[in-house]
């Protein structure tokens, strides 16, 4: 009556259904992963940006400039005093438009 060659279209049909429903479980897993990623990024960006602007409002009181830069770099208390100058005159270089003099 029926004929036989429908059940194996049928289990083709289940093959392809299982096929995609793993990927699909994959595609969550990767889109998980993406997630945490992004949320973890995100985070770190907004954490720097807070750190920038609470350096900038020390630097904008008045404070000197060698004490926020110790604020940046924590190594940058241990330099000698000639050190720390060329180190300012760097810094400087860097933040002046077009690279420098």
């Amino acid at each position: 009556m029926w004929p036989f060659k429908a059940e194996a279209g049928v289990s083709k049909l289940r093959d392809e259904l299982a096929e995609n429903s793993r990927q699909l479980r994959t595609l969550k897993l990767d889109l998980d992963d993406l997630w945490d990623r992004f949320n973890r990024l995100s985070g770190k960006l907004a954490k720097r940006a807070a750190r920038e602007d609470t350096v900038a409002a020390t630097t904008d009181t008045g404070e000197s400039q060698e004490t926020s830069t110790s604020l940046l770099s924590p190594t940058f208390s241990r330099l000698s005093p000639s050190q720390k100058r060329i180190q300012m005159e760097i810094m400087a270089r860097r933040r002046a438009p077009n690279g420098g003099s």
